[in-house]
This record gives structure tokens, C-alpha cells and sequence, in this order.
């Protein structure tokens, strides 16, 4: 054979195995592709048939007391300016600005001068018209004095009486006592000063018990009661428990408030007046959940709420109103009754998807 024939024939071998080898590398790819499409229709099929497991927390409503802001102070129970009935210079000053006093207790001692003289003189002409009337008595049933005499012998012992009274009560009030309990707030006299009736001895408070003072809008006083507890917190870090004593009957001419008085207890004597309270004022109940702020969740229109689970086990979004906050967690209205709220997982599901539920400790939180 020649070599010319020998190249052909190699040539038409090799175009046949390269004929050959395309249809069996298509033949492979199309396999390839067979197996990939059903692997992945399989893991679609798994994915479909996998159920998301989220936890969740039974929440009960229960009622929660509703509290109204208000910005107050403390005030003195009473403040009275102890003023001397008599005029006559100042002896003594046992009652100083600063000092607590009981009830009882001297504050001002006035000199005394004739006083006491003065009464024993009414006491003795007090005596004397007692004699002479007993006389007059005596004759008048024997029939030997005049019911005119015996008139006048009356009229002169009722004189006599209103005069050693007169001189005794005199004599007393030479020593301003203190009508309560309370502290020396001021003393605007001195030891010497002369001082006539109705001049301010001292000024004396009375701060056990104490009061905190605010005002409320008219929409809210309607809210409130004699005997209501408020929260009070001092500015200086105190904190109390008062009992609404007065609620105002007139509003304030300018602001339409009205004055209330919630008295604390201060037997310690150690809250002083005129302090900064933040008074949470009760002003009604209301039905809220109490749950964890983690459970809260934004919807697509940026509205807040959290997502629930309902009976069938889909999960729902459920806007809510965050009535107040504080360390023991959220409260929230706009819910029913009971609902199992999501705490884990909440925002890896979507409206109306199917969920497994794991639900959480009951005490995870506490309500108040």
C-alpha cells in the first residue's frame, strides 16, 4: 500500500474518533445535568419540608395601675408665726431659729414687771367681793336686804372674777409656748427687744408629717381620691409613699390646674421643704402585657409590635402601644387576653409561616 493511501486512512480514523468523542462528552454533560437538577429539586423539596422552631412565652394581661406624671415639691404640713399676746421686753429665747420643739415647749419668755402683783391684788379684791356677796345672800333671805343691793353685790363679784382672770392670763402669757411639734424656722426677735401684742415671736413649721404639693389639668382631676397612694421621688434620691389628702376645688386663675397635698410620713424630721418631687399621681387601671423589650420587632411601614404565634401555629404580626418601661421589662396594650408571644426567632420568620414552638420558663419574667 502506498503512503499516500496510508494518510488517508489515518486522516478518516481520526476524524471518525473525533466525531465519536463529541457525542459521548454530550452524552455526560447531559447526565451531569439529569442528576444536578434532581439533586436540587430533592434539597428544595427538604427545604419545603423543614419547619422553623422558634420560642415563645405564654404572656397573661393582667391589670396595671396607670400613673400620671407630676412635678411638685415638699411644703410644710403648717407654718405659724407665734405671735405674744402682751406687750413687754423680750427676757428669754429658749425656742432658737434651727431648734426642734414639742408641744408645750417655751419659746419666748416675756418679762413679767407687775403681773404678778397685778393678780395677787385681783385675787384678793376677788375675795372680797366673794364675802360681800355671801353676806348680802344671807340678809337678803332674812328679809333684811334689798334684791337691788343683792343685784350689785353680784354685778361686783362677776367684776372681780373677770379681773384676777384677766391678771392671770396675763401673767401666763408672759411664756409663748409652742402649739405643736415642729422647728424654730425664724426668730426676729432678740433678748431685750421690746414686743407688743401681735409681734411675730418666732416662726415655727411643722414637718412630721410632711406634704408634697402639684397641680393637675383639669381632664385629669377627675382621676383621683382622698386617700390615693402617690410615688414620690425627692430630688435628693428619696423615695416615698404618700396619701393624697386634699384635692383642690378652684382651679388656678392662669394655669387651670388644681392644687392637690399628698402628706409623708417624715418622723425622722429629715426631709426638708421646698424640694424638687416627681410624683406619680394614680390615675386609673388598665389591661397590659408585661414582656421582655427584646420581643419587640419593626414591620415593613416601621411600625413597632412583635410577632405571635396564634392557634395553628403561624406566626402574626401584632402592632402594640408601650404604655411605660422600667427594669422589670415592657408594658404593652393591644393584645388579647392571653397570646404566646415569639422571644427567640423572631425576626427569622415572616408573616403566616408555619413554626415549631419551644416554649419558655413562665418565670422569666415577673409581672408587678
Amino acid at each position: 500500500m502506498s503512503n499516500s493511501s496510508l494518510i488517508a486512512i489515518f486522516i478518516a480514523l481520526g476524524m471518525l474518533v473525533w466525531l465519536l468523542s463529541g457525542d459521548i462528552t454530550n452524552e455526560v454533560v447531559i447526565a451531569d445535568d439529569a442528576v444536578s437538577t434532581e439533586t436540587e429539586a430533592s434539597e428544595s423539596d427538604g427545604d419545603r419540608d423543614a419547619v422553623q422552631v422558634v420560642r415563645a412565652l405564654r404572656s397573661e394581661a393582667s391589670d396595671r395601675k396607670i400613673y400620671l406624671a407630676v412635678r411638685g415639691q415638699t411644703r410644710a404640713n403648717r407654718t405659724v408665726d407665734v405671735k405674744s399676746e402682751i406687750s413687754g421686753v423680750v427676757k428669754q429665747l429658749p425656742g432658737g431659729k434651727g431648734r426642734f420643739v414639742k408641744t408645750g415647749d417655751l419659746l419666748c419668755e416675756i418679762a413679767i414687771d407687775t403681773r404678778r402683783s397685778d393678780l395677787s391684788q385681783a385675787l384678793a379684791d376677788l375675795k372680797s367681793a366673794q364675802l360681800e356677796y355671801d353676806g348680802m345672800r344671807d340678809l337678803n333671805k332674812r328679809g333684811l336686804q334689798s334684791e337691788v343691793n343683792l343685784a350689785k353685790a353680784k354685778a361686783s363679784l362677776e367684776q372681780s372674777r373677770f379681773r384676777a382672770k384677766h391678771a392671770e392670763l396675763a401673767l401666763q402669757k408672759t411664756r409663748i409656748l409652742a402649739p405643736f411639734d415642729g422647728v424654730v424656722e425664724a426668730q426676729p426677735v432678740e433678748v431685750g427687744d421690746f414686743m407688743s401684742p401681735g409681734a411675730s415671736c418666732v416662726t415655727l413649721m411643722e414637718i412630721s408629717p410632711m406634704l408634697v404639693v402639684g397641680r393637675l389639668a383639669e381632664r385629669d382631676i377627675g382621676k383621683v381620691a382622698l386617700g390615693d397612694t402617690v410615688k414620690a421621688q425627692l430630688i435628693t434620691g428619696e423615695a416615698y409613699d404618700a396619701e393624697i389628702s386634699f384635692i383642690g376645688r378652684a382651679p388656678d386663675q392662669v394655669t387651670r390646674t388644681y392644687l392637690i397635698e399628698a402628706t409623708i410620713a417624715n418622723p425622722a424630721e429629715s426631709i426638708r421643704t421646698g424640694l424638687t418631687t416627681n410624683m406619680q399621681v394614680p390615675t386609673g387601671t388598665e389591661v397590659a402585657h408585661l414582656i421582655s423589650p427584646a420581643s419587640l420587632v419593626l414591620d415593613d411601614e416601621g411600625l413597632v409590635g412583635v410577632r405571635i404565634v396564634d392557634a395553628e401555629n403561624r406566626v402574626r404580626f401584632k402592632t402594640v402601644d408601650i404604655v411605660s418601661e422600667g427594669a422589670e421589662g415592657v408594658w404593652i396594650t393591644g393584645l388579647p387576653d392571653t397570646v404566646d408571644v415569639i422571644t427567640v426567632g423572631q425576626e427569622e420568620v415572616f408573616e403566616g409561616q408555619v413554626v415549631k414552638v419551644d416554649y419558655a420558663p413562665l418565670t422569666s419574667l415577673v409581672s408587678k
